[in-house]
């Protein structure tokens, strides 16, 4: 399973946003990934998602990282790593640079891409299991990537957004541009383990074919807004085979 895959499929630039963007460097949550199928009903690996400000040539920046590794007992079986990490500027929230790197098993490579916005043009260099091809993209404003699509995720206006409501984003992904769709369910209370009872505001990540919404196949994302920005606090991801939950852990819970 692709950790950062999983957690990708956050926010669209076209949502409300608030007036005054909460950044919240030195900011860093931590989220168990849980693997239900047959037998297996087990935490299987931890995924780790930071941001800070930084300085990218010279130039004030902020960093976004989402990590990702497999628990030691299923190392026996297959190893997983993947680490995404974005530059991007803080005027404009327009990622600048970012790269992917993954571990899957036998499989050894990832992605780099070079944002070129006055050209308009994103490169891609994507290594697979050291063969590398380049791709070129062009872009427009509004494109994120994993690590920039989590941090924004936190500063939606909740409060404009109507149940029912259906958004999509363009997202710098593996090695294409991918649309996903993005639906706003509405206020649903959630017992999470580790967290409680909580009042949270459920959303549904598109990433079947076809344009209609599935609960049985898109993935719910759900989040609080207790600490004045939306938070995600659960994941719920039907897979080919089983079912994949993360779960914030509850240090996390307590922000900065």
């Amino acid at each position: 399973m692709n950790v950062s895959g999983i957690l990708f499929s956050l926010l669209a630039l076209t949502l409300p946003m608030k007036s005054n963007v909460n950044i919240g460097t030195g900011e860093d949550q931590v989220y168990i990934v849980h693997y239900k199928w047959g037998l297996l009903n087990a935490d299987v690996a931890r995924a780790y998602w930071s941001v800070d400000s930084t300085s990218l040539q010279g130039v004030p920046a902020y960093k976004a990282r989402i990590y990702g590794r497999s628990a030691k007992f299923c190392e026996a079986i297959i190893k997983i790593r993947e680490d995404f990490q974005s530059w991007f500027s803080p005027s404009d929230m327009r990622p600048i640079k970012s790269f992917r790197k993954a571990v899957e098993g036998k499989f050894e490579g990832g992605e780099s891409y070079e944002y070129d916005w006055e050209e308009g043009k994103l490169r891609m260099t994507i290594d697979v299991n050291e063969k590398v091809s380049h791709k070129e993209f062009e872009i427009e404003d509004g494109l994120l990537d994993v690590p920039t699509l989590f941090f924004f995720f936190h500063n939606i206006d909740v409060s404009k957004l109507l149940a029912g409501s259906s958004f999509s984003v363009k997202l710098a992904v593996g090695d294409n541009i991918e649309n996903i769709g993005f639906k706003y369910v509405g206020i649903e209370r959630l017992n999470v383990k580790g967290l409680g009872n909580l009042s949270t505001h459920r959303f549904l990540i598109k990433v079947s074919t076809g344009n209609t919404f599935d609960t049985k196949s898109d993935i719910s994302v759900y989040a609080t807004d207790e600490g004045g920005s939306l938070l995600p606090v659960y994941f719920d991801a039907p897979m080919r085979l089983g079912r994949v939950v993360i779960r914030l852990l509850p240090d996390s819970f307590k922000r900065k």
